[in-house]
């Protein structure tokens, strides 16, 4: 009876430390890996894409408006790779392009460049929902920072235009 005892106590205790090797292993990601994943300057800077500034009347328009500021510097903060505030909290990201809306300047109210700020407002949510996961593939990432800087440039290029039409006076058919 004592054998039996003995052999059953030493088949669980193996069992046991069996069972510890399998769950004490650890999946380590290579630096190549993490390389893989990371999105770098130059492949930012690599897109193919149109991007247009603002004319002088439309940067002295959007002087005051702190936030349109505020995203110019994020965006140059994006295309250096600098990914911190496009992959922050979501809430963080919506309180931004609400007051970004409020903030507006009256006289850029139109409903042109209102409907850019919304398109800016969905690439930017687009953005944060890719780069808050890690199972997304890069290309997908990279594919959504393209977007995002087209929907900035499409902004800018709204912006000037409703200065160039002011300044041609180019009356709109009702």
């Amino acid at each position: 009876m004592r054998k039996y005892v003995l052999f059953y106590i030493g088949f669980c205790l193996l069992l046991i430390n069996c069972n510890e090797d399998k769950a004490s292993t650890a999946i380590k990601e290579t630096q190549e890996q993490i390389d893989a994943k990371t999105i770098t300057q130059k492949e930012i800077s690599d897109l193919k894409y149109a991007d247009f500034g603002l004319s002088a009347d439309s940067q002295t328009a959007v002087n005051d408006w702190q936030k349109y500021q505020e995203l110019t510097t994020h965006i140059e903060a994006l295309k250096k790779a600098d990914l911190n505030f496009f992959s922050t909290e979501r809430l963080l990201l919506k309180t931004f392009f609400l007051e970004f809306r409020t903030e507006m300047p009256v006289n850029l109210q139109t409903n042109e460049i209102l409907a850019r700020i919304t398109a800016l407002d969905t690439k930017a949510q687009k953005l944060n929902s890719l780069l808050r996961l890690n199972n997304i593939e890069k290309q997908n990432k990279i594919v959504a920072i393209k977007e995002l800087l087209v929907a900035v440039s499409n902004l800018n290029l709204q912006i000037n235009k409703k200065f160039e039409f002011e300044k041609n006076n180019v009356i709109k058919s009702e």
